[in-house]
């Protein structure tokens, strides 16, 4: 079997996730089952973002229980599906450490998980710094990096990278690095010359919130540097598109991805498909989307 990767749920198409699935030459893998819906800043309606979870949901279910393997980075729900469920039944779990480098929040997601799929499940790991090898696939996991900033209060989560030896292919996820932020996911994905990166964008979104431009420009130029020091196809998705403004924010990094003759690309760019966060933009401008009540003069 070729070394062959699909893109099972992403920002690009209207929710919140970052779930692919991996075909090595000997095991299916799926990397961080989780899914929620998109704020009221995204330019859909409830009733369509909601619409767009239930068809994705159905595409993380069916990825996953056709995997040997199940990766979870971190605990936000978006990566995970806590409650007990079929689809870890008889897998093996690769999961971040349940106590250790972990905040309170991730911690209690973590005992809940666990609690409900441990005894489901083929075999549960924790997979901080550790390698993993299934015949042919070498499954490499980080230390655990910040979610984003230094001491975020999102915690810390694990990027992970899946070398297939007999096809001589690698994929690097980074999972929520935020950019990346620090240069620490910049040196692993520089030591491991991968041929593909799934690369978490920054979260433009919050800009002037809880994010800075400051910040912002850490992870420009960070994913500059993984152009220049890699051959790698990246996808760049999840927290970044969630934003309309997304190309002109980015802009200095597709620049560079040009001159450097070098792919660029949501996934659903990839998959040759608009990001829902455009066409959405195109039909509705940029709503806010309310729930607002009949005004009564009474």
């Amino acid at each position: 079997m070729p070394f062959k990767i699909y893109n099972v749920a992403f920002d690009s198409f209207g929710v919140k996730s970052s779930c692919v699935q991996v075909k090595t030459s000997n095991v299916t893998i799926t990397i961080d089952p989780g899914i929620a819906i998109e704020t009221d800043s995204f330019p859909l309606s409830l009733r369509e973002r909601s619409w767009l979870v239930a068809k994705y949901l159905a595409k993380i279910r069916a990825s996953s229980r056709n995997s040997d393997i199940i990766i979870i980075t971190h605990y936000h729900y978006d990566h995970h599906l806590p409650d007990k469920d079929l689809i870890y039944k008889n897998k093996t779990l690769l999961v971040k450490h349940p106590t250790k480098n972990i905040n309170n929040s991730q911690k209690e997601r973590a005992e809940y998980f666990l609690s409900n799929n441990k005894k489901l499940a083929k075999k549960v790991e924790f997979a901080d710094s550790k390698e993993f090898r299934f015949g042919n696939t070498l499954i490499k996991f980080s230390k655990p990096l910040w979610h984003g900033t230094r001491n975020s209060k999102l915690g810390k989560v694990l990027s992970v990278s899946i070398e297939d030896k007999k096809s001589k292919k690698k994929l690097l996820y980074s999972s929520d690095v935020d950019g990346p932020i620090s240069n620490d996911f910049v040196k692993i994905a520089v030591e491991e010359q991968p041929d593909k990166i799934f690369l978490d964008g920054f979260p433009t979104y919050l800009l002037g919130f809880i994010a800075s431009y400051k910040n912002l420009i850490k992870s420009i130029k960070n994913t500059i540097k993984i152009l220049e020091n890699t051959d790698a196809d990246i996808i760049l998705d999840h927290h970044l598109l969630r934003d309309y403004r997304y190309r002109e924010l980015y802009w200095p990094a597709y620049k560079r991805a040009r001159e450097l003759k070098r792919r660029l690309l949501s996934a659903a760019e990839e998959e040759g498909r608009e990001p829902a966060v455009i066409s959405a933009f195109k039909k509705n401008g940029p709503t806010r989307w309310k729930n607002w009540k009949k005004m009564s003069i009474d």
